[in-house]
């Protein structure tokens, strides 16, 4: 599920990413605000995505903590908008419950991308 959403964010399929989602999903994307429910979810995504021209996450570790917790370690390569390209190491968290993410926290210090 995890490989599925990631790959969704790279293809930017966001309608596939939040079919694996639940309805009263959480997304924390740093130090942002936490964001709740699917139709809320792409306010900072927006963002993020006028600034690039797209994005592929390249996963070195993925494993569950407890039943419903699933841990990865990746690096985030970026296209800006410029050509140029930003690689970044990030730390995610996926709760899972009822077979879908209900909270997704997003670890990294996204500044690079915007500067």
């Amino acid at each position: 599920m995890v490989r599925s959403i990631l790959a969704a964010i790279d293809a930017q399929d966001f309608a596939a990413m939040t079919e694996l989602l639940t309805e009263d999903a959480h997304l924390t994307f740093c130090s942002a605000e936490t964001t709740v429910g699917k139709a809320a979810l792409f306010g900072g995504g927006n963002k993020l995505m006028e600034a690039v021209t797209g994005m592929r996450h390249e996963i070195h570790h993925l494993g569950t903590i407890d039943d419903d917790v699933v841990v990865t370690e990746m690096t985030v390569h970026y296209e800006r908008r410029d050509g140029s390209r930003v690689s970044l190491p990030c730390a995610n968290t996926f709760r899972v419950r009822d077979g879908r993410v209900h909270d997704y926290r997003i670890y990294m210090d996204i500044a690079p991308v915007f500067a």
